[in-house]
């Protein structure tokens, strides 16, 4: 009896193993004078990416190349310019950050996606307490998630 117990044991372990093994991606957050210019520049650039927008985070997955981001969970896409600077207008800061007025947290700076050979899918910008993980779905596609679920403290 304790074989089996021990082979099964065994297999969850090789199981769990497995699933760690994929290949995720890096979250490289930018020094906070790299995040104000990308952040700027992201902002200012609307047609330059397709912008997926959650309660608490933005995701910019540029158009450019044949790299793609693909988000789990609800999000919504900002399909026009005079939406998206309404959003930025409605949000912004007088020291010039976007901060989503709903948001109870600071927000992050701007958080690199990029797979492990350093290829730049896009960029993230999500509440400091929010999960955000993010996982090589083939050679081309990332998928990000990302929660509201807090770590740590008040």
């Amino acid at each position: 009896m304790k074989t089996v117990r021990y082979i099964i044991l065994v297999c969850y372990a090789f199981i769990f193993i497995m699933g760690c093994a994929q290949d995720s991606a890096i979250l490289k957050t930018q020094s906070a004078e790299q995040s104000k210019i990308t952040q700027q520049e992201l902002f200012n650039n609307f047609a330059d990416y397709t912008i997926w927008l959650r309660a608490t985070a933005v995701v910019f997955d540029p158009k450019d190349d044949d790299l793609k981001i693909v988000v789990g969970g609800k999000w919504a896409t900002v399909k026009d310019q005079a939406t998206w600077e309404q959003i930025v207008k409605d949000n912004t800061t007088s020291d010039g950050n976007v901060t989503p007025l709903w948001a109870n947290y600071a927000m992050t700076g701007v958080r690199e996606i990029r797979s492990r050979d350093n290829e730049l899918f896009g960029y993230i910008i999500h509440q400091q307490r929010d999960l955000v993980s993010a996982r090589v779905v083939d050679v081309n596609t990332m998928r990000v998630w990302h929660t509201t679920a807090r770590v740590g403290g008040p």
